[in-house]
C-alpha cells in the first residue's frame, strides 16, 4: 500500500496531532524489526536480539501518542498489520509443524516483541478495526489453535501479548464459512494442560476448553478469550449442543464462585478468584447474546439465567454489576423483534425544514403522535423482571452501572408496544419524584440520593434520543428536569451534584433533538424557563464541565427548535470558550447577557437564591463580584424582590449562607445605592445588618468568615457613602476584632481604609490601632494591625511604619510595614498632605527594607521585605514624576544607594524580586524627570 500524500507542514490542533507525522521513520522501522524477526535462523533463540527489542520499544512509544487520537494512523494501519502478521504468521506455521517432534528447535518468547507491538496496535487503535488485517483462511485454524494451547501450557509466563493475539486471531478464525469439523484434521497429541481435563479431542470441544481456561484471567486475556468464544459459540453448528451446554455451565460458574468460603463470617466477601471467574462467564453471555440472532435455543436457560441476574452476592464488584447490566439488557433485546418502525416512534419529517415548520397540521399532528397506538407484539414474561432489574440498577452507587442500565432501558423500549414503553417513561419520572417534597411548585431535593437522580436523567435522555417522550410526559417530565439543573446537596465541606446538573444538561440536550413535532410546541409553553435556566447553568455553575454542557444545550435547542428568545445572539457571547473560564462566565458574560430583558430577572434570581450561598468560598465571592455587574441593570427589581428574601439570611446557622447573604447585602448596598436610600425600608434593613448578628457568630466557629464579611458590608457603606451615624463606634469595634481574629487582612486594610476616609476616627481609636502594634505577645494580630496604620495620617503614624520596616521584631511585622508605608504615602499625597521631609523619610525606611536577608528554617525569608519595599516605592515614584528628582536633591547619596540596591536587585534568584525590581528600574527610567 503506497503511501498517502500528506503535508508535512499542515498545523495540528492545539497539542492533538493531526495526522501521522512519524509515519515515514516508523515504516523504516517496522521493516528493520521485520526483517530481523524474519530470520528463521534466529527463532531458536530464547529472546529476541536487544537491537530489536531497542527498535519495538521506540515505536511503541510513537504509537502511545496517538492514544487520544488514534484514527490518525489508519491510512497506515493495513501496512503495518500486515507487515507483522506476515512474520507472526510464518512463524505460527513453523511452529506448530515443529511442536510435536521431542525436541522443538522454536522457542515460545521468541516473538514477544512482534507480540507485544500487535498488542500496543490493538490497545491505541482498538482491536476490532486491527483484526481486519489479520490473515483468515481456513489454513490458519490449526496452527494458530494449537500455537496458542502451546502457549497456555504456562500461564505464569509473561507473554500474555501474545495469548491475547492469538485469542483475537482466534475469534476472527471462528467465523469463516465451513463446518469445523471439516477442517478438524484429528490431532491429538497437544501437550497437557494441567487446568483442563476435558475428554472431547475434537477441535470445537478443545477450543471451548481452551477459552474457558482462560475467563478467570486478568487483564486482556479475559477479554480475548470471551470475544473468542462468543463467535465460536455463535456458529449454526454450535448453537444445537455447545452453545446450550456452555451457557448452562456459566450459570453453574456464576453460581459456584458466588457462595462464600467461609460461611460464617458475618460480612463473608467474594475471593478475587471468585470474582475474575464470575467476570469472566458474564463477559461471555455479554458478547454471545450480543452476536446471537434468535433466543430460540436459551428458552431452557432463561429462568436459570435471570435467577443469577438478581443475585444479591455482587453488591460490592461494580465491574460485576455493570457486566450483569449488560448481560440483562443484551438478553431482553435478543427476545424482542429487532425493529417496530411501525409503533408511532418515527416522527421526523421527510426534511429539517419541514420538521422545523410551524405549519397549521401541527396541532393535528401531535393529537395522532400521542394517541398512536402501535402493532400487536409478543412481549416475552421476562421481559418485565429485566426492565425491573435495569430500574433498580438506575439506583447503583456506580455510574458505569447506571450509564449502562440508562441505555438498556432506552434501547429496550425502543422495542416495546407504545403502552408499556410510556408505563417505563413514567417510571422513570417517578425516580425523580421518590423523597422529593413539593411545596408551592418548589422541589426539594435535600432528602435525595444523587445516584438516583443521576441514574433517572441519564435514562430520561437516553429515552428523548430516541423520541420516546410523547407530549404529555414533557409536560410532566421538563419542569424536574430544569430542577436538576441545579441539583446540589451540601455533605460537610463538600457538595455532591455535579454529575446530576450535567446529566440533566444532557437531557436538555437530548430535548431538543426529540422529532416528534408535538414537542416543539410544549417547548413553546416552557422555552423561556428552559432558556434562562440552561443560561444561569451555563454562567453561574461551579463546575466548567456543567457550563460548557448547558451551554451545548442551549445551541442545541437554538439551532433545532428556534423557541429560546435571542436564541443567536445569546449563544454566541455563552459559547464554548466563553463559558470555560469561571471567572470570565461569572463576572463578563453574564453581565452582557443580562442586557437581554429576558434573562436579567432570571439571572439576577438565580445568583441572589443560589450562587451567592455556595459552599464553596471562590464561588461565593465570584458571585457577589457577579452581582455588583447586574444590580445596576435592575435596581427595583433588585430592592423588592431579592433584597428581603437575601437580609433574611445574613443571621442563618449556617456559615455559607450567612457568608454569601452579607457580602450580597454589601454588594447592593455599593452598587445601587441611590435605590436604596429613597426608599426607608430598603435602608432600614441595610443598615439592620450589623446588629442582627448574633453574638456568637463572631466569637465562635467562623467567626473570621463572618467578621470578613461584615467587614465588607461596612467598607460598601462606607464608600457609598451610607449616613451612619451613631453606629461608627460599634462598626470600628467589628474592625477591630476583625484584625485581630482574620490570618489574612489585605481585603480588610482596604474596607478599613474606606471606613476612615468616611467616618474619621476619634483620637482613641488612632490611640488603639496604634497600641495594637506594640504589644510584643499579640502575634499575628500585631502583623494585620501594622497593615491598619498605613490608613491612618499623622506624623506620628510615619514614624511608627519607619521604625518597624527597619526594626520590626518579626519578619511579617517589617514586611506588613513596608506595605502600609507605601498605602501612608500614596492616601497623604491624594490628600495634599505629603511634605518632602516625610516623603524622605519613607524612601530612607524602604531603603533599609531592601537590604533584610534574614534567613530562618523557611528560607530566604527576608525576600518578603525586599519584595514589599520595591512594590511600595514603585507606588510612591509612580504617583509624582518629580519623586526622584527631588529626591536627589535632597540626598544624592541616598538616591544613588536606592539605585544600585534596585539594580542588584534585577539580579536576585527570586522571579518575583526581579519582576518587582524590573518594574521598579522601568519607573525610574521612564516615568520620572
Amino acid at each position: 500500500m503506497s503511501d498517502p500524500v500528506q503535508n508535512d507542514n499542515a498545523e495540528d490542533v492545539g497539542s492533538v496531532p493531526s495526522f501521522f507525522r512519524e509515519h515515514a521513520e516508523f515504516l523504516h522501522l517496522l521493516d528493520e524489526v521485520a526483517t530481523s524477526a524474519s530470520n528463521v535462523e534466529s527463532w531458536t533463540l530464547p529472546n529476541a536480539p536487544e537491537e530489536e527489542m531497542r527498535l519495538i520499544r521506540e515505536m511503541k512509544k510513537t504509537l502511545d501518542v496517538y492514544q487520544e487520537q488514534p484514527t490518525c494512523l489508519d491510512p497506515y494501519l493495513e501496512r503495518i498489520v500486515s507487515r507483522l502478521m506476515s512474520v507472526v504468521q510464518e512463524y505460527v506455521y513453523a511452529f506448530h509443524d515443529t511442536m510435536y517432534k521431542p525436541e522443538s528447535p522454536i522457542t515460545v518468547t521468541r516473538m514477544d516483541g512482534i507480540f507485544d507491538l500487535l498488542y500496543t496496535l490493538c490497545k491505541v487503535r482498538g482491536y476490532k478495526v486491527i483484526l481486519r488485517f489479520f490473515p483468515h483462511g481456513v489454513a490458519d485454524v490449526e496452527p494458530v489453535f494449537a500455537t496458542l494451547w502451546r502457549f497456555s501450557v504456562d500461564l505464569e509466563a509473561s507473554n500474555w501479548p501474545a495469548r491475547y493475539t492469538l485469542l483475537i486471531w482466534l475469534s476472527l478464525l471462528a467465523m469463516i464459512p465451513f463446518d469445523i469439523e471439516s477442517i478438524d484434521s484429528g490431532t491429538t497429541d497437544l501437550p497437557a494442560i494441567a487446568e483442563l481435563g476435558t475428554s472431547d479431542v475434537s477441535l470445537m470441544g478443545r477450543w471451548v476448553e481452551l477459552g474457558k481456561l482462560f475467563l478467570c484471567k486478568p487483564g486482556c486475556e479475559m477479554e480475548g478469550a470471551a470475544v473468542m468464544l462468543s463467535r465460536l459459540l455463535s456458529r449454526r453448528d454450535s448453537a444445537a449442543v455447545l452453545r446450550p451446554e456452555f451457557i448452562e455451565w456459566a450459570a453453574r460458574e456464576i453460581t459456584n464462585a458466588a457462595r462464600p468460603i467461609d460461611t460464617t463470617a458475618v460480612n463473608a466477601g467474594l475471593q478475587i478468584g471468585s470474582v475474575l471467574r464470575i467476570n469472566g462467564a458474564l463477559r461471555v453471555l455479554c458478547h454471545l447474546f450480543s452476536a446471537m440472532d434468535s433466543h430460540a435455543t436459551l428458552d431452557a436457560q432463561i429462568p436459570m439465567l435471570l435467577d443469577i441476574f438478581q443475585m444479591d452476592a455482587f453488591d460490592q464488584h461494580s465491574i460485576t454489576r455493570k457486566l450483569i447490566s449488560k448481560a440483562v439488557q443484551r438478553l431482553a433485546l435478543l427476545m424482542l423483534p429487532a425493529t417496530n418502525a411501525e409503533m408511532g416512534r418515527a416522527y421526523a419529517r421527510p426534511s429539517l425544514r419541514e420538521n422545523l415548520s410551524n405549519n397549521a397540521g401541527a396541532a393535528s399532528d401531535s393529537m395522532r403522535d400521542d394517541e398512536a397506538e402501535s402493532p400487536d407484539v409478543e412481549v416475552p414474561l421476562e421481559m418485565e423482571a429485566f426492565v425491573g432489574i435495569l430500574l433498580q440498577k438506575l439506583h447503583d452507587k456506580d455510574t458505569i452501572v447506571r450509564w449502562s442500565a440508562a441505555k438498556g432501558i432506552g434501547r429496550i423500549s425502543e422495542r416495546l408496544p407504545m403502552a408499556l414503553a410510556r408505563e417505563i417513561v413514567l417510571a422513570v419520572g417517578d425516580i425523580l419524584k421518590d423523597e422529593t417534597l413539593v411545596d408551592n411548585g418548589l422541589i426539594d431535593v435535600a432528602m435525595t440520593t444523587e445516584y438516583s437522580w443521576h441514574g433517572a436523567l441519564l435514562c430520561l435522555a437516553e429515552l428523548s434520543r430516541r423520541g420516546m417522550l410523547y407530549a404529555q410526559a414533557l409536560r410532566q417530565i421538563v419542569p424536574w428536569v430544569v430542577r436538576g439543573l441545579t441539583y446540589e446537596i451540601q455533605r460537610g465541606d463538600y457538595s455532591v451534584g455535579s454529575n446530576v446538573r450535567d446529566a440533566a444538561c444532557y437531557v436538555m440536550w437530548s430535548l431538543a433533538r426529540i422529532p416528534n413535532p408535538s414537542s416543539k410546541r410544549v417547548f413553546a409553553e416552557m422555552s423561556v424557563e428552559m432558556a434562562t435556566t440552561l443560561i444561569s447553568v451555563a454562567v453561574f455553575d461551579r463546575e466548567s464541565n456543567v457550563r460548557r454542557a448547558a451551554s451545548a444545550a442551549f445551541q442545541e435547542h437554538v439551532g433545532r427548535q428556534s423557541a429560546f428568545p435571542h436564541g443567536i445572539s445569546v449563544l454566541q457571547l455563552a459559547d464554548f470558550f466563553s463559558v470555560g473560564i469561571m471567572r470570565n462566565a461569572f463576572v463578563v458574560t453574564s453581565r452582557k447577557i443580562a442586557e437581554f430583558d429576558e434573562y436579567k430577572h432570571p439571572l439576577l434570581h438565580h445568583l441572589c437564591t443560589v450562587t451567592v450561598y455556595h459552599w464553596d468560598l471562590k464561588t461565593r465571592e465570584l458571585a457577589v463580584k457577579a452581582l455588583r455587574e447586574l444590580a445596576p441593570l435592575s435596581p427595583a427589581y433588585v430592592r423588592t424582590h431579592l433584597l428581603p428574601g437575601i437580609v433574611a439570611n445574613v443571621a442563618s446557622p449556617f456559615l455559607a449562607v450567612r457568608h454569601g447573604a452579607i457580602t450580597a447585602v454589601a454588594a447592593i448596598a455599593e452598587t445601587i445605592a441611590v435605590e436604596l436610600v429613597s426608599h426607608t425600608d430598603a435602608s432600614k434593613m441595610v443598615l439592620d445588618v450589623a446588629d442582627s448578628i448574633p453574638a456568637r457568630y463572631i466569637e465562635d466557629f467562623g467567626a473570621s468568615l463572618t467578621l470578613a464579611a461584615l467587614t465588607t458590608y461596612m467598607g460598601s457603606l462606607s464608600r457609598a457613602g451610607w449616613s451612619i451615624g451613631e453606629a461608627q463606634g460599634k462598626y470600628f469595634a467589628l474592625f477591630e476584632l476583625a484584625f485581630i481574629t482574620c490570618k489574612t487582612v489585605d481585603d480588610i486594610v482596604v474596607d478599613f481604609t474606606s471606613f476612615v476616609d468616611a467616618c474619621n476616627l476619634t483620637p482613641d481609636q488612632r490611640l488603639r490601632i496604634v497600641k495594637h502594634t506594640q504589644v510584643a505577645s499579640s502575634g499575628t494580630s500585631r502583623e494585620s494591625f501594622v497593615l491598619a496604620v498605613g490608613a491612618l495620617e499623622k506624623p506620628s503614624d510615619l514614624e511608627l511604619l519607619c521604625s518597624l520596616v527597619a526594626e520590626g521584631t518579626t519578619v511579617e511585622i517589617r514586611r506588613n510595614a513596608a506595605a502600609a508605608l507605601g498605602q501612608f504615602c500614596t492616601r497623604a499625597r491624594d490628600g495634599g498632605r505629603l511634605s518632602i521631609t516625610w516623603e524622605h523619610s519613607a524612601i530612607l525606611a524602604l531603603s533599609q527594607g531592601l537590604e533584610d536577608h534574614s534567613v530562618d528554617n523557611r528560607g530566604d525569608v527576608g525576600s518578603w521585605v525586599r519584595k514589599q519595599s520595591l512594590q511600595s516605592l514603585a507606588r510612591i515614584f509612580a504617583a509624582d514624576s518629580q519623586t526622584f528628582q527631588r529626591l536627589n536633591e535632597r540626598d544624592g547619596e541616598l538616591a544613588i544607594r536606592l539605585l544600585g540596591q534596585i539594580l542588584c536587585s534585577t539580579t536576585e534568584k527570586i522571579d518575583r524580586l526581579r519582576v518587582a525590581a524590573g518594574h521598579m528600574l522601568e519607573i525610574l527610567l521612564y516615568e520620572q524627570r
